[in-house]
C-alpha cells in the first residue's frame, strides 16, 4: 500500500472496472450518492458491481454522509433495488450522530445538554428521536445546534444572522453531514458541511460526524474486520471520500461521474481533463490511487 506522501507524486491509475481490483483487496468501503445512486435512482452498473463483489466473497460496507438513520437509508435503497444482500454493512453520518448523542456506542454519550435547535429540512429533525433530546424553536432556549442541511426558503442573510446568534451564545454545533454539496439528479444542493464551515469561520465550534473524519472509517473497518492494507475506498468526492481514505491509510478510487464530473470532463469530447484533476488533487490534498468513470464491474 502506498502512503499519502507517495501518492502525491503519482497520477492515479484509470480503471476500466472495479473487477481490476478484485484480486488486490478483500474489503470495499463504498459511497452512496454519486457512486451507487443519484439520490433518485440506482445506477445499473453499480448494482451489478455490488453483486459481483459479494459473489466473490468480498466484504462490502456502504458509507454515507446522509444525515439520516441507517434503517431509513436502507429502506430507501431497497426502493431503488439495492437490497441488504448486496452489502455487509451500512453506516451513515446520521447514525453516528445518534450513537454519539444517545450513548449507544461504547464510551458513552457526548454531553451537550438536552435541548437542541435544528437547522435543516424539518423532516430531518427526527434524527434525534430516541436520544432523549428535545427540539426547541428558539436559539436562546437551546443547549446545542443540530445542522442537517439547508432550508430552501431561508435566505443567506437569515442564515447568517442565525449563525451569529448561535455563536453569541457559544452553542456547540453538531454537523450530521460533512459534505459541502451533493448531486441529486442533476441538481447541486448545499449540505450541512458548508453551514458548519461557515460557523467555524465566525468562531463557532462544530463537531463533525461522517467522512472524512476518523470515526466513520474506524467504524467501517470494524465492520469489515480487515486491516486497512486490504481495503479500498470508493467515492466521488476528493475532500471527503478520498481524503478520509488517505487519513485512514486506505487506498482510494475516485469515481469521475459524481460531484466533480463538471470539473473533470472536457466540454469538447467528455474525456478526462487530467490537468484539472491534478489541480483538484493539489487543492484538496487528497490523493486517489485509482480513478474510474463509474462504479461498474
Amino acid at each position: 500500500m502506498r502512503t499519502q506522501s507517495a501518492m502525491a507524486f503519482a497520477r492515479p491509475i484509470l480503471l476500466r472496472g472495479i473487477s481490476e481490483l478484485s484480486e488486490a483487496y478483500d474489503g470495499f468501503i463504498i459511497d452512496l450518492f454519486g457512486v451507487v445512486h443519484n439520490g433518485e435512482t440506482a445506477f445499473a452498473g453499480a448494482i451489478d458491481c455490488l453483486a459481483q463483489l459479494i459473489a466473490r466473497g468480498k466484504r462490502v460496507v456502504l458509507l454515507s454522509n446522509s444525515p439520516r438513520r441507517k434503517q431509513e437509508v436502507s429502506d430507501h435503497l431497497v426502493g431503488m433495488g439495492i437490497t441488504d444482500g448486496l452489502y455487509d454493512g451500512l453506516i451513515t453520518s446520521g447514525e453516528l450522530v445518534f450513537e454519539a448523542l444517545s450513548g449507544t456506542e461504547s464510551g458513552g454519550r457526548l454531553q451537550l445538554g438536552r435541548r437542541f435547535y435544528h437547522m435543516g429540512p424539518r423532516v430531518l429533525s427526527k434524527l434525534m428521536a430516541g436520544t432523549g433530546k428535545r427540539a426547541v424553536t428558539a436559539v436562546n432556549s437551546a443547549d446545542f445546534v443540530l445542522v442537517t442541511g439547508t432550508l430552501e426558503e431561508q435566505t443567506l442573510a437569515e442564515r447568517e444572522a442565525l449563525l451569529h446568534a448561535c455563536h453569541e451564545r457559544r452553542l456547540p454545533m453538531i454537523c450530521a453531514n460533512p459534505d459541502l454539496q451533493v448531486l441529486i439528479g442533476d441538481r447541486h444542493l448545499e449540505c450541512a458541511g458548508a453551514i458548519a464551515a461557515r460557523y467555524e469561520a465566525i468562531g463557532g465550534k462544530a463537531w463533525y460526524f461522517g467522512k472524512p473524519h476518523q470515526q466513520a472509517y474506524a467504524k467501517a473497518l470494524g465492520v469489515l474486520a480487515l486491516p486497512p492494507s486490504s481495503v479500498v475506498g470508493i467515492g466521488d468526492a476528493l475532500n471527503t471520500d478520498v481524503l478520509g481514505a488517505n487519513r485512514s491509510r486506505i487506498d482510494a478510487v475516485l469515481v469521475m461521474g459524481g460531484i466533480h464530473q463538471s470539473e473533470l470532463r472536457s466540454r469538447q469530447d467528455g474525456d478526462i481533463n487530467w490537468e484539472q484533476l491534478d489541480n483538484l488533487i493539489f487543492l484538496h490534498q487528497a490523493y486517489p490511487r485509482f480513478i474510474a468513470n463509474l462504479l461498474s464491474w
